[in-house]
């Protein structure tokens, strides 16, 4: 039997974890892959005949994944999601800064393999999840889900590596990339002013909303300031680099500071969608009050005609929810409208269930249509809280963390899709998709406080799978070196910088799910599991 240490996450010695990371056992469940057997097998090769000839023709190339151990295979799929995953991203940066060069037209064809590249990555991530859910005992699943992982890697890397000679020769850094650090710095200049309106709009947030429903906007800005700096330390050393004559520096400088800008600049639109998010989660507590009142009172008329007992608890925990909710509105104090809609969403929730069971089919999508709003805007928040999290350490998060993240943003995708046929469906996803974005912020502090607490024992945080930071070198292209049949090695890790996003400061991303936590076990118990 294989260890199960073998195929778990990594915790920090002691079980001491930095932030409030108590959650539910029901919870902590969805995330650990679960043990594995090993089995032993033999494949028989296959001779074809020569017909005319009546000899033997070659014996057929065994799959070189074959001869890998079920270990060796988890530790190669998972190395190659994360290399997967940073490659696209890394050339989604690559692609904005060419577009914005020499127009939309020149990096068309390149924009066709990023999309197809997404399209491969997406489903190397499904597959991830899979096999992450696969029951004790299915080591030969495991197995081949781990070798479709891998290959599906690979053609992300064979995607994004297809035309980056043309890319290459677009852009010509090599040649000459005094243009490129210009444009780097002009990027950075218009920048700097959005993060300083981005500071003093967090003041007037501060005067209408509690502190705990700005963690992930005060952390945004301090992750923006550092992207900010790694990006004119870049500028600086690229300059340097140029009139020392020395262009592969510079544009290993370029490319560095390019990611870093690219960050900045999405963690300020994070922050400046802010304020709209918290106004309309202020404006659906009202929605929600109402819809829960009426609820409560269906339920409370059931339970006087004698029927559906179960009713009870559920009823006095909505009742609860909702008195909590109309206090904080009218108490004139700070607010946190995200957490006390998603509190009165909870409760509405465990109503619902069993009202359901006396509504008929189509009072069940109607009451799903109503909830679908409410259901939608906080997995979508939850869902940005997290993505902003892990995007500015994305170098330092593991490929679990990252696999939960896709998926997150995989049902909330499908539930907005899906919202006008299947309501019902279409409320579980966005449901699902909250539970999993909890999950994967969770997973990333939980490796961040690992990694801080092995540093500060001289141990090797930040090597390994985990890599580094900026000055990655970056780049439109595959991540290469990662071939079949290995031990999961590849070259040199992701950094050689210190880069940003080092500290391990709780985001609001952990914030909303945690608080809550163990009314989402209950809920998450009797849906399905991931």
């Amino acid at each position: 039997m294989v260890p199960e240490t073998l195929l778990t996450l990594p915790t920090a010695t002691g079980a001491m974890i930095v932030g409030p990371l108590i959650i539910g056992a029901a919870i902590l469940a969805l995330i650990g892959v679960g043990a594995v057997y090993l089995s032993s097998g033999s494949k028989q090769s296959r001779r074809l005949i020569a017909g005319s000839q009546g000899q033997q023709r070659p014996q057929e190339q065994p799959d070189p994944l074959d001869s890998a151990s079920t270990q060796e295979l988890q530790l190669q799929a998972g190395e190659m999601l994360v290399a997967a995953d940073n490659a696209v991203q890394s050339s989604e940066q690559e692609l904005l800064f060419a577009s914005a060069s020499y127009g939309e037209a020149k990096v068309e064809p390149f924009q066709k393999d990023l999309a197809e590249a997404k399209e491969h990555l997406r489903e190397s991530f499904r597959l991830q999840q899979q096999v992450d859910a696969t029951e004790p005992g299915g080591e030969a699943e495991a197995r081949e889900l781990y070798k479709r992982i891998i290959r599906s890697c690979q053609k992300v890397s064979d995607t994004l590596q297809a035309h980056k000679e043309e890319f290459d020769g677009l852009r010509d850094l090599e040649r000459n990339p005094a243009p490129a650090l210009e444009q780097l710095q002009q990027q950075v200049s218009r920048l700097q002013p959005r993060r300083s309106e981005a500071a003093e709009a967090l003041e007037q947030l501060r005067s209408k909303y509690d502190d705990a429903a700005l963690d992930q906007y005060r952390d945004n800005l301090d992750q923006t300031d550092q992207a900010l700096q790694a990006s004119e330390q870049a500028i600086q050393q690229a300059d340097e680099a140029i009139r020392g004559g020395d262009t592969a520096a510079a544009v290993l400088a370029i490319h560095s500071g390019e990611q870093a800008a690219a960050d900045a600049r999405q963690l300020i639109d994070s922050m400046e969608q802010t304020e709209q998010r918290m106004e309309t989660a202020r404006r659906n507590l009202d929605i929600g009050i109402a819809q829960t009142e009426q609820d409560i009172a269906q339920a409370r008329a059931t339970l006087e005609a004698g029927q559906a007992p179960e009713l009870a608890g559920p009823v006095a925990a909505a009742e609860t929810a909702v008195r909590r909710a109309k206090q904080e509105l009218d108490s004139g104090r700070r607010i946190d409208p995200l957490e006390l809609l998603q509190s009165l969403e909870l409760a509405h929730r465990e109503l619902d269930e069993p009202l359901n069971a006396v509504r008929d089919r189509q009072a069940q999508d109607r009451r799903a249509r109503e909830m679908l709003q409410h259901e939608l805007l906080t997995a979508r928040t939850q869902v940005q809280s997290s993505v902003d999290y892990l995007r500015s350490r994305r170098y330092r998060v593991s490929s679990t963390a990252r696999t939960r993240m896709a998926e997150a943003e995989r049902c909330l995708t499908e539930a907005e899709a899906t919202g006008e046929s299947q309501p019902s469906r279409a409320v579980e996803l966005a449901q699902q998709a909250k539970t999993l974005a909890v999950q994967a912020a969770q997973i990333a502090q939980r490796e961040a406080a690992t990694q801080n607490m092995q540093t500060m024992g001289g141990g090797a945080a930040g090597r390994g799978t985990l890599g580094g930071g900026y000055g990655t070198g970056g780049g439109f292209g595959g991540f290469g070196g990662l071939g079949y049949g290995g031990h999961g090695h590849r070259r040199g890790g992701f950094g050689y910088r210190r880069g940003y996003g080092r500290r391990s400061g709780m985001g609001a991303a952990l914030s909303i799910g945690l608080r809550m936590a163990s009314r989402a076990a209950r809920s998450s118990g009797r849906r399905r599991r991931w």
